[in-house]
């Protein structure tokens, strides 16, 4: 069983399914790969939304869209459970600040928060990890394998501090598989070390329905082939398991 917290399924309000029918289509389908949880996380671009209320009304725009994809999902058990979450796009505190205590924000009404800093980091982006714990929150960090990490900054250190700063650090699955080899060259390699040195909590999709389908078993039969079942069990089931249940994770181990 997998439980998938990072991917664009709301219809019609960012880069990912364009219609209710395609979203659907692409969560059958996940369905069948054994994901039966999936928390769909829509783009919320912060820089181009610079007031709460702006931030509010973007929030309101994703519950009404994803309000739709529900009402055609009830009554099917071929599809995974659905939650809202949002894909937050903070690289920096100040930012970040303009949508903390907004309603709705988290990983289906949780504390956890999915936040991205932009594919072309500058810096080390703390003060966006530790204003989201100073608010009382959780960070999940999107795809840092697939981050350009500026001249000086080792991206293994560099998550290895968010780390130690309480942060969540989430693969995408398709990384796993050479997916994104064209777009973020060294993002198989990278993902595949954050595997081996015990720095990656959790593995999702991202998965854009238009254009980009993922396969999560794909994912897990990689990391099984790689001697890997009992990490596959936690980065795919346990902690995010946990994390949609509001549940503690500390340093990326469940407690």
């Amino acid at each position: 069983m997998i439980v998938d917290l990072h991917s664009h399924f709301v219809p019609g309000v960012d880069d990912g399914a364009a219609s209710v029918a395609e979203a659907l289509e692409a969560l059958q389908a996940l369905r069948a790969e054994d994901v039966v949880t999936a928390v769909t996380t829509p783009h919320l671009l912060l820089p181009w939304l610079e007031t709460g209320p702006a931030v509010d009304h973007e929030l309101d725009r994703h519950r009404r869209a994803f309000e739709t994809l529900t009402e055609a999902a009830a009554g099917r058990n071929d599809l995974p459970a659905l939650g809202l979450g949002q894909e937050i796009l903070a690289p920096d505190a100040a930012t970040l600040r303009r949508a903390l205590g907004r309603p709705g924000l988290g990983l289906g009404g949780t504390s956890y928060l999915l936040v991205e800093f932009g594919f072309d980091l500058e810096g080390d982006h703390l003060d966006v990890v530790r204003a989201v714990a100073d608010a009382g929150r959780r960070i999940v960090v999107s795809h840092a394998e697939r981050y350009r990490y500026p001249p000086g900054f080792d991206p293994v250190e560099t998550v290895r501090v968010w780390r130690e700063e309480g942060g969540l650090i989430q693969v995408n699955a398709g990384s796993l598989t050479g997916a994104y080899e064209r777009s973020n060259p060294g993002a198989r390699a990278l993902a595949w070390r954050f595997i081996e040195e015990d720095l990656a909590d959790l593995i999702a999709t991202d998965h854009h329905a238009r254009n980009r389908p993922v396969s999560p078993r794909d994912a897990w039969d990689a990391l099984v082939a790689a001697g890997r079942q009992p990490q596959a069990e936690r980065l795919m089931f346990e902690t995010p398991g946990r994390i949609v249940r509001d549940e503690a994770v500390a340093w990326g181990r469940a407690t």
